[in-house]
């Protein structure tokens, strides 16, 4: 039996979060934010090894190929364009007591929206509910509290722990 869950919403609202640090330095303040962002790191609390090198790790970008190609780009007029691929992750099952998690890339999405920025928060408009950040040098943390939904499986039931997910971007 296989039984999926999907990353999109993780994904979308993810990817309108600029960011969060503890280092508000002041001279965060001299890095500007107009410019690509590239995804470097996507952690979630329970580790996997979808790269099959013996070592599980909760890093997603590194155990999967599906976010290689992630982005934000932050324009000097206030828009923001953000570029994220989806991963749909299935349960296999091999015996009544054994599972693996198998993943599939899926196409993402391209969004645009607007941001302001006030020293190093970053906020980033996405309807009622806005998106707030920080910045610290050439990075930028999302941390996104009990976002990401993960199918567990323990012989006998199904659960759907929320998760902390973590969003490291590197400007180019």
């Amino acid at each position: 039996m296989k039984v999926i869950f999907k990353l999109i919403l993780v994904f979308f609202v993810l990817n309108f979060y600029a960011c969060s640090s503890d280092d508000d330095s002041n001279d965060d303040n001299t890095v500007s934010l107009e410019g690509v962002w590239l995804l470097s790191t996507l952690s979630v609390e329970s580790s996997f090894d979808f790269n099959n090198d013996g070592v599980a790790s909760r890093n997603l970008y590194e155990e999967t190929p599906c976010y290689d190609n992630d982005f934000i780009n932050f324009r000097e007029d206030g828009t923001v364009n953000i570029v994220t691929a989806l991963t749909s992750i299935t349960i296999e099952i091999t015996s009544p007591t054994e599972y693996g998690h198998v993943y599939e890339c899926l196409n993402g999405f391209d969004q645009e929206t607007t941001w302001t920025r006030n020293g190093n928060t970053i906020t980033v408009e996405n309807g009622s509910t806005d998106f707030i950040g920080t910045i610290s040098g050439n990075t930028m943390t999302v941390f996104i509290e009990n976002f990401f939904q993960i199918e567990m499986y323990d012989g006998m039931d199904y659960s759907y722990p929320e998760e902390d997910v973590v969003l490291v971007y590197t400007k180019q």
